[in-house]
């Protein structure tokens, strides 16, 4: 019997792309939530040797043995290609070398950034970055034998508290998913899903992309106006019941 074991946070971009395939898979799964904001739990020494990197979210598979799979695009890949559950993925070859572009189109736009620069308040992002420096170099000495880790966990803190205030670094990623939209929304003007008329993980994905730029208040690239066969496909996917499920967000929970 396989079972899934997903390590995640509720507000977690990346978190929620697994829940929302798991959900459009159709597949039980069991759930731990890994505190990102308090008490930086994915620096525990416990969590970074299932995940060296210490971000979220990680995957258990079990089916006689366990498989651990770190990084949301691989994850979801994983579960798209399991044999149970519904069908994501495309039969036809130039489909699916759509859905894997699409896919890396998604997966460039550096949402951790922009929700960074563009989170509400700015003392909060910016004490729960200092956090997890402070954190990660206090547990560098601890455990010693971790040190590695916890230096790159720092180091990677550390460069998001430079970008998220560089303009123009923000700039270059605003510009780079206002790219990505223009391309979704030609690929939407005859068809009900990204790729023709039937639900594949390119739609899993960029649901929760156009879902994240909505809260980070880009609202004026998904409306009516600049783009409305965007506008019309994301009320959509906004409307399946995975998207309940699945705890996608598009409103700040905590300012």
């Amino acid at each position: 019997m396989t079972s899934f074991m997903l390590y995640h946070h509720p507000l977690s971009v990346c978190s929620m792309k697994v829940r929302l395939v798991l959900e459009e898979k159709g597949l039980a799964w069991s759930g731990r939530v890994i505190d990102i904001v308090q008490k930086q739990e994915q620096l525990d020494p416990w969590y970074l040797k299932l995940n060296p990197k210490g971000v979220i979210p990680t995957l258990e598979f079990r089916n006689g043995t366990t498989k651990v799979l770190t990084d949301s695009a691989r994850i979801i890949r994983f579960v798209a290609s399991v044999s149970e559950g519904n069908v994501l993925l495309p039969q036809d070859k130039s489909d699916l070398q759509l859905m894997e572009r699409l896919i890396d189109l998604a997966d460039d736009i550096d949402l951790q950034i922009l929700s960074y620069a563009r989170h509400p308040s700015m003392e909060k992002s910016e004490k729960i970055l200092n956090a997890r420096v402070t954190k990660s170099l206090l547990m560098s000495k601890q455990f010693p034998e971790l040190s590695d880790n916890y230096l790159v966990c720092a180091e990677r803190s550390q460069k998001s508290k430079t970008f998220r205030v560089d303009n123009t670094h923000i700039e270059n990623i605003e510009q780079s998913a206002l790219e990505a939209i223009t391309f979704v929304e030609k690929l939407l003007q005859d068809n009900a899903f990204l790729i023709g008329n039937t639900y594949t993980l390119a739609d899993v994905i960029w649901t929760v992309i156009l879902s994240r730029l909505d809260l980070l208040g880009y609202s004026k690239w998904l409306n009516n106006n600049s783009s409305p066969q965007i506008a019309s496909y994301y009320l959509r996917m906004q409307q399946r019941k995975s998207y309940t499920l699945a705890q996608i967000q598009n409103e700040w929970w905590d300012k």
